[in-house]
């Protein structure tokens, strides 16, 4: 037991000195944080789009024939009007979310970075096929060129302002000043994304930019969508957590991204009556992977409720709440399971093993995968609500006990530790009031 103490304390300094810094400027990269809080922000028109699907879905339980889903059949068009102005511009939301959150960090006029970001995803992504306007790749096909168009013009516009290339009159009003501040880096940006757009164009041969960006790299954007990667991001997840960093929000910015395409494409796919063709999309990672909690904490919750130990089952009960709404840091500080070797096994090699049993029941076509965001919601309503089928219910509460049963041998001889402890403390309570002091 010692040589193992030994080797765990190793592994905590190791990954305190070598991880944690790396972690740190990740976390506060400045693009880094600009997607991630941009993505996060975009989460309002996905829950509103969501909503609007789970709405169509209620119509497709009823039977043929009957008065309600003729009903959601005769208007059809307009129910699904919500989903096809959020998820149908996606895009267009994602540029102006990013740039946005860009221009605070580079501390410039926010509406001309909008504008400036806008006016590039739409050039980039707009097909113009003869006189006619082609804007099917402004839902989610086209938002990774959405997020870097945008980064990319608020970056060139911050250099323009603060090297003063730009219209500067003295006397004018300040919005009227940074109007004609803003007229050389927009007309600059504008003409870059027209020129970027004739040369994808000329080289793929009628191609726009996400046309071709879907045609070429999309065997690398469906490569997170693995269980090769969703093992090494909650692995990834839960060192950081354990260490006591948010491994969530350290990793959410690289992969947000990937996850809000996917659930795009899902919830197209869901609307269209076609195969579900993504699994890890946001609500996987929050209620499946994460059920009840980053490293599903939720299981050492109830364990921690039928402990003996006082300590433990104060923890427990405390956390119950947090739980149900998939809030682990009661419990991964509370217990804690941060830089606690005995709960080191279980949470960061065995939750993501978990996951990968949850996506290939999800990928075997066992549960439908999510198609919606109900981000917020309590379990175990909102597994229901992300996929619309009652045996995701069934699979969260499978996840659940094999998270239980997972914990469970790591638990004891974390708890028969607590114990010995208590006691202790108890002897020395019981031999000071057999004192009988009185002052």
């Amino acid at each position: 037991m010692n040589k193992k103490q030994g080797i765990m304390d190793k592994l905590i300094v190791f990954l305190e000195k070598y991880l944690e810094p790396v972690a740190a400027k990740i976390e506060n990269q400045r693009h880094i944080s600009t997607i991630k809080n941009g993505m996060i922000a975009l989460m309002a028109v996905l829950m509103v789009g969501s909503f609007s699907l789970i709405i169509m879905a209620i119509g497709g339980m009823f039977p043929d024939g009957s008065a309600v889903k003729m009903f959601f059949e005769r208007y059809n068009t307009l129910i699904s009007l919500p989903f096809r102005f959020t998820f149908g511009l996606l895009s267009v939301y994602c540029a102006v979310s990013i740039s946005y959150n860009h221009a605070r960090q580079l501390k410039i006029p926010f509406l001309h970075a909008i504008i400036g970001g806008l006016l590039t995803t739409l050039v980039l992504n707009i097909k113009l096929v003869g006189d006619e306007v082609n804007i099917e790749y402004l839902d989610s096909r086209g938002l990774f060129i959405a997020i870097f168009a945008s980064l990319i013009t608020v970056e060139t516009m911050a250099f323009f302002m603060k090297n003063k290339i730009t219209i500067r009159i003295k006397g004018l009003p300040d919005g009227i000043a940074q109007t004609f501040e803003a007229i050389i880096p927009l007309v600059t940006v504008l003409f870059g994304a027209v020129l970027v757009d004739a040369l994808v164009i000329h080289f793929t041969g009628g191609s726009n930019l996400p046309e071709a960006f879907t045609t070429f790299l999309a065997p690398s954007i469906n490569s997170i969508d693995t269980p090769y990667a969703i093992f090494l991001i909650s692995f990834l997840e839960m060192i950081f957590w354990f260490i006591g960093l948010n491994g969530y929000a350290i990793l959410i910015g690289f992969v947000l991204p990937f996850m809000t395409q996917y659930l795009g494409e899902n919830a197209a796919a869901y609307a269209a009556g076609l195969p579900i063709p993504h699994v890890f999309a946001p609500n996987f990672w929050d209620y499946f992977l994460g059920f009840s909690g980053s490293g599903i904490t939720g299981a050492l919750v109830i364990l921690a409720l039928f402990s003996k130990s006082k300590e433990l089952k104060a923890i427990g009960k405390a956390s119950v709440v947090p739980a149900i709404f998939t809030i682990s840091e009661p419990v991964v500080f509370g217990l804690p399971v941060v830089y606690n070797p005995y709960l080191f096994i279980p949470f960061v090699f065995g939750t993501p093993c978990i996951g990968v049993f949850a996506y290939y029941v999800f990928k075997l076509g066992i549960v439908r995968p999510p198609i919606a965001n109900v981000g917020g919601t309590p379990i175990p309503l909102a597994q229901y609500l992300a996929t619309m089928d009652w045996k995701a219910v069934v699979l969260g509460f499978v996840i659940l006990g094999l998270a239980v049963c997972m914990y469970y041998p790591f638990f004891k001889m974390y708890e028969r530790k607590i114990l010995q402890e208590e006691s202790v403390v108890s002897d020395r309570q019981a031999a000071f009031d057999a004192l009988d002091l009185d002052f």
